[in-house]
């Protein structure tokens, strides 16, 4: 819950126009929930896909357990006078949830480190249809620590989770999910290289300045100045994993 302080809050918040996963997702979702009147954005942060949600028409809830997140997203909402989300502070399973049509969850891999548990609640909630996205590479990179844990720590970074296991737990569960994987680019801006090894060693969890010369040389080669910018350039891959429930099936 502590893990998306203000700080952190903030970088995702500055890094989102430079995404391009909300379009991507909702020219996926979009037209495959053409009925849906009502969404449940499970893990929604700072209104990635909740805002764009709500401007489509969409009722959403957005649900997570960082006050800070919810913050930019209630104070973007009030920017854009978009009166039809509503934030709930609250982890899943904390809060009680009314059914919606929709049950999103994008990105929250700790609700699916066993996935079964958040796929039966989540069926319940959903009347119509429930979509994941999940990282769709084991090997991908993270912030570029594929580089820098062997260059600061003397160790591989090590494999990621992925959506394999939340589609195996889907099967054996009878679920015959669809599968579509897509890529999208998610750009982390920094005002000075200052900011960039602040953030760097926050998401590294350093405390001390040993590793500040080898961090700060490794991101002055690795950033690209753009119009006054620093920007940290990532390319994703995810799976959307979604499938539409059936009348009167209960897990």
């Amino acid at each position: 819950m502590g893990f998306w302080n203000r700080l952190k809050a903030g970088w995702y918040h500055k890094g989102l126009p430079y995404s391009t996963l909300p379009a991507i997702a909702l020219d996926f979702i979009l037209p495959r929930t053409t009925g849906a009147r009502t969404f449940l954005d499970v893990g929604a942060g700072c209104g990635a896909l909740s805002i764009p949600l709500a401007r489509a028409g969409k009722k959403v809830t957005s649900l997570d357990p960082s006050e800070a997140m919810l913050g930019y997203l209630e104070e973007d909402a009030a920017r854009e006078n978009i009166k039809n989300i509503k934030t709930i502070h609250a982890a899943w399973g904390e809060a009680t949830l009314k059914p919606h049509d929709v049950v999103l969850c994008a990105n929250v891999p700790e609700l699916l480190k066993e996935p079964e548990p958040f796929i039966r609640d989540a069926e319940k909630l959903a009347k119509k249809a429930v979509f994941l996205i999940e990282n769709a590479d084991p090997e991908s990179d993270k912030f570029y620590y594929r580089e820098l844990y062997p260059l600061l720590f003397n160790r591989p970074f090590g494999e990621r989770t992925d959506y394999m296991k939340t589609y195996s737990a889907l099967h054996s569960m009878r679920i015959f999910a669809n599968v579509e994987i897509i890529e999208y680019d998610f750009d982390q801006p920094f005002d000075d290289i200052r900011e960039a090894l602040e953030f760097w060693k926050e998401y590294l969890g350093i405390v001390t300045e040993e590793h500040d010369r080898k961090l700060t040389d490794f991101l002055e080669r690795k950033l690209v100045k753009k119009k006054g910018t620093l920007l940290a350039k990532f390319h994703k891959k995810s799976a959307i994993i979604w499938w539409r429930k059936k009348p009167g099936k209960a897990l």
